[in-house]
């Protein structure tokens, strides 16, 4: 059982007027950080964004971080549902569909929040919390492909080693494939289109799990 990292101390408004305050809040800093970045951004900015009141943003969150984990928190279990199975496209008997499936929904999430996803990175290098979400991320992903490898194909090793090694290379190729594509160009004429993207990851994918059976 992999560990949760810090969960995010996210508001429950009970009135229709309060859950879409706090909805704009949360799309208001997306957009906040991703142009900001992590460090930079400042709750006055955001309110100013959000059109609030510093006293009206202060009464849904205590700081920055929990907007930001919040954020991050929403943006991952997107991440994680993009890419699962869809229930049409089975992993058994159509193994490169499914995973093509499953890069595009994931590529595709990650490009649509690029500049939220840079911020991320960024925070990661200055707050443990956030370390530690990122490799929550990446267990999460590493954990259900390697169930779904022994469950379908009874594949425990590939190249005669734990294949949870070669899905750990896999996904960090994956996820650094998508920050160099995505999050680091400065004009979206600049990045990868997500269906050329999707079919090379799932070309190296295919081939490193299953080019011996």
């Amino acid at each position: 059982m992999i560990e949760k990292p810090t969960q995010p101390n996210v508001p429950q408004p009970t009135t229709p007027k309060g859950r879409a305050t706090l909805a704009r809040i949360l799309e208001s800093g997306r957009e906040e950080f991703g142009e900001a970045g992590y460090v930079s951004m400042r709750m006055s900015d955001l309110a100013k964004r959000a059109k609030l009141s510093m006293g009206a943003l202060y009464r849904y969150f205590d700081d920055k971080d929990d907007v930001f984990l919040a954020i991050i928190h929403d943006i991952h279990n997107e991440l994680y549902t993009a890419s699962r199975a869809d229930g049409v496209r089975n992993f058994k008997t159509a193994p490169y569909d499914a995973i093509l499936h499953a890069n595009h929904g994931y590529l595709a999430h990650y490009a649509e929040h690029r500049k939220a996803m840079r911020a991320f990175i960024e925070a990661t290098m200055v707050d443990q919390r956030y370390t530690d979400l990122w490799w929550y991320m990446r267990e999460r992903h590493i954990i259900r492909v390697g169930k779904a490898l022994r469950r379908d194909f009874a594949i425990s090793e590939i190249g005669g080693r734990d294949a949870r090694l070669t899905l750990e290379a896999l996904a960090s190729m994956t996820e650094q494939s998508a920050y160099v594509w995505y999050a680091l160009p400065a004009a979206d004429a600049d990045i990868l289109p997500v269906d050329e993207a999707s079919e090379i990851v799932t070309d190296i994918w295919y081939k490193s799990l299953f080019q011996n059976r």
